[in-house]
């Protein structure tokens, strides 16, 4: 684990105020990394420094989840579903094995990390025989810069969403693109995807990295009635308006929890300015620029954070909790 982690009495009153009772008894984590050191072994110190989420978390055994998600929620049973570290330096190969023997050992779910490169052959092979249900394809395999300019397809070309499409699975798609989910490349090739693969359920992850509340306002307008065709998942989500926005006007069974684990383990909270964010935080990270600090001492952790937001936005709908902390993701990232 991770030795900036680590749970305070504060912490504890937190989840105990604001937390503990408001979730369902089991819930599903439908977005976290898990890795072992040898499959990061070659991502350069010049690819963390681009990306403060990378230096934040990169490595999570699942021994180590069990440990976090047993400190963060005790009162909670939690699943997950397991996502490789899509990064175009960690070895793909080895991590999505560890993937499928997590799926395998410990009933888990788990999804397939996709490279441009491989062949429909290699992947149809590697799914088939695996215990997969769904793929992860990532923006970092076309392009190292976080937010490029590059096409969905160039990182998951037509042809395996056309397999993906056949196999009548999921695909959790992290966007491209400074614009984020309403980039006009974005909103054309989600509307490509969606009429052209229609057996594919599209999970856009981040809420199309929508932190600020803006983007998915204008997502709204741009997608029209499509935004109900696809999923989103809450990953690194806290703004409390996002959450309103989306329970607003998305069927609540079109949305799934996710934390992003191993990378939002830290204490802190966010401002929003200007449509965009400022990561407030304690632990001693080289992106943390200390803002606030005589107030860093009262930080929580960020993941209670994220839950007291999204709770608040249920307002107590027990039907609404039960199916985004469980049901939605078991329906779309369904076992093999």
């Amino acid at each position: 684990m991770y030795d900036y982690f680590k749970k305070t009495a504060l912490d504890e009153a937190y989840y105990q105020e604001r937390i503990k009772g408001r979730l369902p008894a089991e819930i599903v984590d439908a977005h976290a990394h898990f890795n072992l050191p040898e499959h990061i072994k070659n991502i350069t110190a010049e690819e963390v420094a681009q990306d403060w989420a990378l230096e934040s978390g990169m490595l999570m055994p699942y021994e180590d989840a069990q440990a976090y998600v047993s400190a963060l929620l005790p009162d909670t049973a939690v699943k997950f579903i397991c996502l490789p570290w899509p990064l175009r330096n960690a070895d793909t190969a080895g991590n999505n094995q560890y993937i499928d023997s997590i799926v395998t050992t410990h009933g888990e779910r788990g999804l397939f990390t996709n490279r441009p490169e491989y062949s429909v052959e290699y992947i149809e092979q590697a799914f088939q025989t695996g215990h997969f249900s769904g793929f992860k394809p990532y923006p970092y395999m076309a392009s190292s810069v976080k937010g490029a300019d590059v096409s969905i397809f160039d990182f998951m070309p037509r042809e395996q969403f056309a397999l993906a499409d056949r196999l009548n699975t999921a695909v959790l798609m992290h966007l491209p693109r400074a614009g984020r989910l309403p980039a006009e490349g974005n909103i054309r090739e989600i509307r490509e995807i969606i009429n052209n693969y229609p057996n594919v359920r599209l999970v856009i992850a981040h809420f199309g990295r929508c932190f600020c509340h803006e983007f998915f306002e204008e997502a709204l307008d741009l997608l029209g009635d499509d935004i109900h065709r696809v999923y989103f998942d809450t990953a690194a989500v806290i703004n409390p308006k996002v959450y309103r926005l989306t329970l607003d006007h998305l069927d609540y069974k079109r949305i799934l929890f996710g934390t992003d684990m191993p990378i939002m383990l830290w204490h802190g909270r966010r401002e929003w300015i200007n449509r965009s964010y400022v990561n407030l935080c304690r632990e001693e990270f080289s992106w943390n620029r200390h803002q606030y600090p005589a107030e860093e001492e009262g930080y929580t952790f960020i993941i209670y954070e994220q839950l007291n937001s999204l709770l608040g936005a249920l307002d107590g709908d027990k039907t609404m909790a039960q199916a985004i902390f469980h049901d939605n993701a078991l329906e779309v990232y369904r076992a093999k």
